[in-house]
């Protein structure tokens, strides 16, 4: 299951409720991630910023960039997309495409598309896919998500089915609990399990078992501003075990 796709998943649902409320359309997100790995791997590093603007019609259009350093080797990438309300109280299109001029171990450009329909009592479901081509080969996925909405809390199921190119299908299952506030105070914890296509530089696309625990949270310091961190801990099959400490603010203005 792709790190990048279960975050665009998670904010897409996410987004749902927060678009509702009352506040500034600019929303700037800034972070820093380092991730420790072990069996004797470097460390791998990430910065991210993405700008987004929500028009009055209720959609938003969003645009980003990322720096990354990864076993050894650095690459940059920029991300474009949009999540446009269908009909109202309809459902929701996201799309996503991300292109890198490096691609050493990011992928030379992926799209992702996914659908949100809301079916009534907080319940929401969710379908999609997303195509990424890498120097070593095609990964295609598709997901399929069943939410549930009960006042501040959020309950979401996952499954990933994943391709690389002449490979078969992998499951992936990714379970998430979430308590949401308002759009800057949050928590969350998710588990996943399965089997993920990842490239592993310099040996390509490898098919593995994985596993991953997530924890995030996010808080309010002041009006239309906010802080958040996330704690990640994910094992590549025998490949590394990696954990994640993730950094980020938030600002709308």
């Amino acid at each position: 299951m792709n790190g990048r796709l279960a975050a665009a998943a998670i904010a897409a649902a996410l987004a749902l409720p927060a678009a509702a409320q009352e506040r500034p359309p600019f929303d700037m997100r800034l972070e820093g991630a380092r991730d420790s790995l072990d069996r004797g791997l470097p460390d791998w590093r990430e910065g991210f910023g993405q700008l987004s603007w929500r028009s009055p019609a209720g959609a938003t259009w969003l645009g980003g960039y990322r720096a990354t350093e990864r076993f050894g080797q650095r690459d940059r990438e920029a991300v474009l997309g949009a999540y446009v309300p269908l009909s109202r109280g309809g459902p929701t299109l996201h799309v996503e495409g991300s292109a890198s001029s490096t691609h050493r171990v990011l992928a030379r450009r992926t799209l992702l598309a996914e659908v949100a329909q809301p079916l009534g009592g907080g319940w929401v479901l969710g379908i999609g896919g997303k195509h990424a081509r890498y120097n070593a080969g095609d990964v295609s996925t598709a997901l399929a998500t069943v939410e549930r909405y009960l006042g501040e809390w959020r309950a979401a199921y996952t499954m990933y089915l994943a391709r690389p190119d002449g490979g078969g299908w992998g499951p992936t299952h990714r379970a998430v609990v979430a308590w949401q506030r308002g759009p800057l105070t949050f928590a969350s914890l998710s588990l996943a399990r399965g089997r993920e296509a990842e490239n592993v530089f310099p040996a390509g696309i490898l098919v593995t078992d994985v596993r991953n625990a997530t924890l995030a949270a996010g808080f309010e310091v002041a009006a239309n501003w906010g802080l958040y961190a996330e704690w990640a801990r994910h094992e590549q099959g025998d490949l590394y075990t990696r954990r994640t400490l993730r950094i980020g603010t938030r600002v709308f203005f």
